[in-house]
């Protein structure tokens, strides 16, 4: 009997531990040859949602490294792994002619932080996504959602990916903008527990301020209100008597601070684009 599990990935027999997941040869070449390469993928069908399995994972690049990413095959690993071995034999040999010397730090590759970008518009797709299904929100008829998504999008991609339940510290880092890292650690510090996002959520979507119609402004009040009054019994109930106004003081900062961050520019031209996909 194999020791191994199938792959994370597409399920066919893994080789082991790869980058932080079991999976097979074929999607742990795949996922670093991606990385290494800076590459970027588009789905083939534009839904990005087309199946992986051991038939079809070279049908759709896009989908394929994706889904290495939803199962956690860390990117920052592939970056720090050793070169292949042929580039490590010639310094090897010459060692014992030649006194040890500072290697300077390579600069990163061109593509490295178009990667960053590519991997955090997943995550982006993922917050929304998940925004959709909001239990107030998606009782919302859709151009409404959309007329309210296209505002908040920024805010909802920050608090949840704060909370992300992987670290995607190094995607951050590796995309140079310090104003997302500063909003991303500021939300961090919330350290909400998921009854919370989810109340946070709610409130960020229900803003009446954002209605299409009058009708709309009455549904959203009514909903903000509802979850308002849940987080604040919810806070209550744990005894911290603090708690709820620094939950709302951190929603101050997502709106206030919404459009602060080089992202924002980068994504808001095409969240329309992408919310047509979900």
């Amino acid at each position: 009997m194999s020791s191994f599990s199938d792959c994370a990935v597409c399920g066919d027999q893994s080789s082991g531990k790869h980058y932080g997941v079991a999976c097979c040869d074929g999607c742990s070449c795949f996922f670093k040859r991606s990385v290494r390469r800076g590459s970027s993928y588009a789905c083939i069908a534009l839904a990005g949602n087309c199946v992986v399995d051991k038939a079809r994972r070279n049908w759709c690049p896009s989908c394929r490294f994706q889904r290495c990413l939803v199962v956690g095959m860390n990117a920052a690993a592939v970056q720090e792994e050793r070169g292949p071995r042929n580039q490590q034999i010639a310094p090897y040999r010459n060692a014992r002619r030649h006194p040890p010397q500072s290697v300077p730090v390579p600069c990163p590759p061109p593509h490295s932080q178009a990667l960053h970008f590519q991997i955090l518009a997943q995550i982006l797709i993922t917050c929304l996504r998940q925004a959709r299904t909001n239990e107030q929100f998606a009782l919302l008829d859709r151009c409404q959602q959309d007329a309210i998504l296209q505002v908040v999008w920024s805010e909802i991609f920050v608090l949840r990916a704060s909370h992300w339940s992987l670290d995607i510290s190094s995607m951050i880092e590796g995309c140079g903008d310090e104003q997302l890292k500063r909003l991303i650690f500021e939300a961090h510090l919330l350290k909400a527990d998921v009854l919370e996002l989810n109340l946070m959520e709610s409130l960020i979507l229900c803003r009446k301020e954002l209605a299409i119609s009058t009708e709309y402004a009455i549904i959203l009040g009514g909903h903000s209100n509802a979850a308002l009054v849940s987080l604040a019994r919810y806070t209550l109930q744990q005894s911290n008597y603090l708690r709820f106004g620094q939950l709302l003081l951190g929603l101050r900062q997502l709106c206030l601070k919404r459009f602060d961050c080089a992202l924002s520019c980068m994504f808001r031209t095409v969240v329309r684009d992408i919310l047509k996909t979900l």
